[in-house]
């Protein structure tokens, strides 16, 4: 999938360049250099700056303390590549996701371009989220302080592994494709990469970067049946702990039936 990330970054960034006629000023071999460097773990800084669609002034720390997990995404609202799909395509799933916007979750969507404004902000949130209110609540679009030109949100980049850089020559930026979930307190819990994503893989991921705060029985029971594979960026099914899972579920329903079979009084 990460493979994927970046043909797909190529593939836009040429199809921009070459719908302006512009060529890209980025060399081929520097297209590696665009995955996400993964910090499982890592402690995200809690003091970065931000500017909500409204213009207020927010800090990490006051996201990132709310008792959820976060999904957290770079881009630059006034993209006109890749960012629209991988908004788009996280909205679209998370309208599938069995979670509650707000309650059980929050998207911290942040621009890493210092020109974007609250204005921009408060128009990617209309053009991506707001035909769902409830996930609309939840969406926290967010931009830099314009007297630090980008600073801090490079350095909340940098403790994600979030590569980006400007191509000077088409003036859109090179970046990964993918999602990071944040556990309570900022702490980088998993990676989601490329586009087009699974609705079960943010399911079992938030509930995963939840710490058991969030999901249901049945939300922890899948858990115990996929396996996260870091280099992909996502859930597969584990057939040995389907079949033992299945296994445990037709023993307590046998289980059931007798003991109700037990407590049966007899007739006559």
């Amino acid at each position: 999938m990460k493979q994927l990330a970046v043909i797909v970054l190529l593939f836009l960034l040429s199809g921009n360049a070459g719908a302006q006629a512009s060529p890209t000023a980025l060399l081929p071999g520097n297209f590696t250099g665009f995955a996400f460097d993964q910090h499982p773990g890592a402690q995200l800084p809690r003091n970065v700056r931000l500017r909500d669609d409204d213009g207020h002034t927010v800090t990490t720390a006051s996201l990132f303390d709310a008792g959820r997990p976060l999904i957290l995404v770079f881009d630059y609202f006034r993209c006109t590549t890749l960012c629209g799909v991988v908004l788009g395509d996280l909205a679209a799933a998370l309208g599938q996701v069995p979670l509650t916007p707000g309650k059980d979750y929050a998207v911290m969507a942040i621009s890493f371009d210092p020109g974007d404004s609250p204005a921009d902000a408060a128009a990617l949130k209309a053009r991506h989220f707001e035909h769902d209110p409830a996930l609309a609540s939840a969406i926290h679009p967010l931009v830099g302080d314009p007297a630090d030109r980008g600073r801090e949100v490079r350095r909340l980049a940098a403790a994600a592994g979030f590569p980006y850089q400007l191509d000077e020559a088409t003036g859109q930026y090179a970046h990964p494709a993918g999602v990071v979930l944040v556990s309570p307190g900022g702490t980088v819990s998993r990676y989601i990469l490329g586009v087009g994503y699974d609705p079960t893989d943010l399911r079992l991921g938030l509930v995963d970067a939840s710490q058991g705060t969030v999901g249901s029985v049945a939300d922890h029971l899948l858990l115990f049946c996929y396996g996260y594979d870091a280099a992909q960026g996502r859930y597969n099914a584990e057939v040995g702990r389907l079949i033992q899972a299945t296994g445990v579920l037709s023993l307590l329903g046998l289980g059931l039936l007798v003991w109700r079979a037990a407590r049966r009084p007899e007739k006559g």
